[in-house]
């Protein structure tokens, strides 16, 4: 078997967690995987020493750079195609999904390209056009979520469209760490993302014992540093970056919160359900609505309600039995995203 991914880069958002995480597995089970990476950069992400990884050099200074170093992108990931002759190739994100499909016309292999952002994303109108166009011409899409599927079909004419959450990497409780007041959030750190709303809530919590943890990085760092000085929580909030040990500050914490205002998916909340944390989470146009199950394995509070983020995370502050049980609760809920079953459903998918 072989399978040629292709992504825009390998740094740490959901996406590249998504293709190392598949590339892994299968490459683990012995199958021939090759990265294909349109832009330079290191991966944030271990990766097997047994996949092939290559770079395009696709940059995007200024536009005859970006022309220049585009057109040779392109022909070298046509080139490379033709020459490994893939069972089939997997693309991803929006962009990266037309260009891979505009390098390959008229090739004779099997190109499916997975549609990982919210189908409610503004888009310009030459991104419309090309989705419309070439989306079709893929063997296959496949898609998180039931509404992201119905507003693809609908948007471009596609019928081979799938739905298949992202997987979830085989994460345990870790015993050996001891659980700590802390309140936790991961997520690049971005409008999108809401922790302005996190720490608002934070803020209204009167918990001088309790910890309020962001987990990421982006270009909002220096304006959320300033709202928690404003907010009078310094001394309450801490905000290491981005960090690869995710795992144990997850198994340290006792609440995962997602603020997220508009979602694709939601691997975070997934990864912090995973090891057993109650999950308090905005209902976002897609995605979490789709992970969790109100009041049985986690919560959804209205978009921008702060109030109600607040209340929520307070009640389960003061209720251990009640962490307790959803926490349990979302394990069960997280063993029907395990790695093996979707990446198996993906082969099966792309070798009809």
């Amino acid at each position: 078997m072989k399978i040629i991914l292709v992504t825009p880069l390998l740094d740490h958002g959901g996406g590249q967690r998504y293709m190392t995480s598949l590339a892994n597995y299968w490459a683990s089970k012995n199958y021939k995987v090759t990265i294909i990476v349109l832009r330079s950069g290191d991966s944030f992400y271990k990766i097997s020493k047994d996949i092939k990884l290559i770079e395009l050099k696709y940059f995007n200074k200024n536009i005859i750079y970006k022309t220049f170093t585009g057109l040779r992108a392109m022909v070298k990931l046509r080139m490379i195609i033709s020459r490994e002759k893939p069972n089939f190739v997997l693309s991803t994100l929006s962009s990266t999904n037309i260009f891979t499909l505009l390098s390959t016309v008229f090739l004779r292999v099997n190109i499916f390209v997975r549609d990982a952002m919210s189908p409610y994303r503004k888009r310009n109108k030459i991104e419309q056009f090309l989705r419309k166009l070439l989306y079709k011409r893929a063997k296959g899409i496949i898609v998180m979520t039931k509404a992201a599927k119905s507003y693809v079909a609908s948007e471009t004419g596609a019928t081979n469209i799938a739905v298949m959450p992202n997987p979830v990497e085989s994460y345990q409780i870790d015993n050996s760490i001891k659980r700590e007041k802390i309140v936790i959030n991961v997520g690049r750190l971005t409008g999108v993302k809401g922790q302005g709303c996190f720490l608002e809530a934070c803020a209204k919590l009167n918990k001088p014992d309790w910890k309020f943890v962001i987990l990421g990085d982006g270009e909002l760092k220096n304006r959320l540093e300033k709202r928690i000085e404003e907010l009078g929580i310094k001394d309450n909030v801490i905000m290491p970056g981005a960090v690869k040990n995710v795992h144990e500050w997850l198994n340290k914490s006792m609440i995962f919160v997602s603020t997220a205002i508009s979602e694709a998916w939601g691997n975070a909340i997934c990864e912090a359900m995973v090891v057993g944390l109650p999950v308090v989470s905005f209902d976002a146009d897609v995605g979490p609505r789709e992970i969790i199950d109100h009041n049985l394995n986690g919560y959804l509070e209205p978009v921008g309600d702060v109030d109600e983020l607040s209340n929520r995370i307070e009640i389960l502050m003061d209720d251990e039995k009640l962490r307790n049980e959803i926490g349990n609760n979302a394990i069960l809920k997280m063993k029907q995203f395990n790695i093996e079953d979707l990446s198996r459903k993906i082969i099966d998918f792309c070798n009809k």
